[in-house]
C-alpha cells in the first residue's frame, strides 16, 4: 500500500507539510510498505519489523502507526497505544516509584506494543534529528489532543533513547535492563573460554545432567504442530509465574505471526526425554541477530535436568554460530542467570514527554537515574555492558 492509503490522515495543516515533512497516522501497519518500514529496523530491533507488528495487529487488533515522510519516502514511525492498566511490564506506575509525576494518568505509548526493545525505525544520516524531531513533536501534540499526560517510549536502549530525547525536548528515565550477548564463530566453546571460571565450571556440569537424563534437542520450523506443543506449554510456563493469559491467548498470538509471515523467520529447540516433549523455546532470526522470545515448559515432568538453560542460552549460541548470526538477544527476564552465563546487561531507559507546560523535577530525574545506575553497578558487577553509567542523563 501507498503512504497515500485512505488509511492514514495527516497531521497539521497540509501547506506546512507537503513538501517538507507529512506526518501522518494510520489505522495500521498494513498501511506502510514493508520494504519502506524495514528498511529503517536495525537487527535489534525485530519487535518493531513489520511482520512482527502485523502479527500483533492480527492478533489482538490494529494498533495506530505515526509516520513522517520526506520527498525521498519513508523516514521515520512508530506504532502508537495506550500501554496497559494493570501492574506489570507496560504499567507506568511501576516504573518511577521513587519519583514525582503524573504516572497514574493515561498517557501515549510510542513503540511496539509489549516490546521490550524499542528504537524508533528512521532514516540515518544528517536530517536524521530533524525526523526524530518532527515524529516527536506530532506525537505530543496527539498526546496533547487526547487529553493524555503525555507520551513515553519505553525500553530504549541508552544510546537510542539520548538521541531521540535530544531531538526531542524529552526525559531520559531509566527503568530496565536487557540482557545480550555476541556469538562468537566458533560458538559455545569459544563463548565459554571468555567467561568467569566458576560459571563455565557450572554451565557446563548442566550440560552433562541434562545429556545424563536423557534429552536431545531437535531445532525444528514452527509448523502447525509445533504452533499447538508451544501455546500449551508456553501458558504452562507463563501460569507458572502467575500469567493469566492461558493457551488459547497465545495460540492466537502464533496464530497473528503465521498470517504476517513471522514464523518464517522463526524456529524451536525442541527437548525430548524418550517420546516426551519436555520443554522448547522459540527464536526468532532478523538480519544478524537471534531473539530468544518463548519458553515453555511440561512441569509435569521433573525439570532438574537444567532444560530451561541448555535450551535458552546453551544450544542456542552453538546454532546461531553455524548459521553466522552475530548477535544474540535474550530480553527483560531473569537478568542474574543470564549473567552468570556470558550475557551483557544493558540500560534500557522511557523518553517521557509531559503535555503543556508540564515537565519533571530535574533533581529527581537525576536522583532516581543515578540510585537506578548504582544498583545494576552493585548487583551485576562486571556483566555490564559499556553504556553504565549514564552520564548528563
Amino acid at each position: 500500500m501507498t503512504p497515500h492509503e485512505s488509511t492514514s490522515r495527516r497531521i497539521g495543516a497540509p501547506h506546512q507539510m507537503v513538501n517538507a515533512f507529512d506526518t501522518r497516522v494510520s489505522s495500521g501497519i498494513s498501511a506502510v510498505g514493508e520494504h519502506d518500514w524495514d528498511a529503517l529496523v536495525s537487527d535489534n530491533n525485530f519487535f518493531n519489523s513489520h511482520r512482527w507488528l502485523a502479527s500483533i495487529d492480527n492478533a489482538l487488533g490494529n494498533s495506530e502507526v505515526l509516520t513522517v515522510w520526506s520527498s525521498s519516502g519513508l523516514a521515520a514511525g512508530c506504532a502508537l497505544w495506550d500501554g496497559e492498566r494493570v501492574s506489570g511490564l507496560f504499567y507506568l506506575p511501576d516504573y518511577f516509584t521513587d519519583m514525582r509525576g503524573p504516572w497514574q494518568e493515561p498517557f501515549l505509548w510510542l513503540g511496539g506494543r509489549r516490546s521490550t526493545h524499542n528504537e524508533i525505525p528512521c532514516v540515518a544520516g544528517e536530517r536524521r534529528t530533524q525526523y526524530l524531531r518532527k515524529l516527536g513533536l506530532a506525537a505530543a501534540d496527539i498526546a496533547a489532543r487526547r487529553g493524555l499526560a503525555g507520551f513515553v517510549s519505553p525500553y530504549m536502549p541508552v544510546p537510542v533513547a539520548l538521541e531521540f530525547a535530544g531531538a526531542t525536548g524529552g526525559t531520559l528515565l531509566l527503568h530496565s535492563a536487557e540482557a545480550a550477548a555476541p556469538i562468537p564463530s566458533g560458538g559455545l566453546p569459544e563463548a565459554m573460554a571468555a567467561w568467569k571460571s566458576h560459571d563455565r565450571v557450572q554451565s557446563k556440569a548442566e550440560i552433562s545432567a541434562f545429556e545424563r537424563k536423557g534429552n536431545r534437542i531437535e531445532w525444528t520450523p514452527i509448523n502447525e504442530n509445533i504452533e499447538a506443543l508451544a501455546a500449551r506449554l508456553v501458558a504452562e510456563n507463563r501460569a507458572r509465574y502467575g500469567s493469566k493469559q492461558g493457551s488459547a491467548w497465545m495460540a492466537r498470538l502464533l496464530t497473528g505471526q503465521r498470517q504476517a509471515g513471522v514464523l518464517q523467520s522463526a524456529v524451536a529447540a525442541v527437548a525430548s526425554r524418550g517420546d516426551a516433549v519436555t520443554a522448547l523455546t522459540i527464536f526468532y532470526r532478523f538480519g544478524e541477530a537471534f531473539h530468544a522470545r518463548y519458553f515453555g515448559c511440561d512441569y509435569d515432568l521433573p525439570d532438574n535436568d537444567f532444560r530451561y538453560f541448555v535450551l535458552t542460552y546453551y544450544a542456542p549460541v552453538n546454532y546461531a554460530a553455524a548459521k553466522g548470526l552475530k548477535h544474540f538477544r535474550l530480553s527483560t527476564s531473569a537478568l542474574k542467570a543470564k549473567a552468570r552465563r556470558g550475557a551483557r546487561i544493558e540500560p534500557l531507559a522511557a523518553v517521557v514527554k509531559l503535555t503543556g507546560s508540564a515537565s519533571l523535577e530535574p533533581d529527581d530525574v537525576e536522583r532516581h537515574n543515578n540510585s537506578f545506575v548504582g544498583t545494576f553497578q552493585r548487583e551485576y558487577a562486571g556483566h555490564l555492558s559499556h553504556e553504565w553509567p549514564i552520564v548528563n542523563c
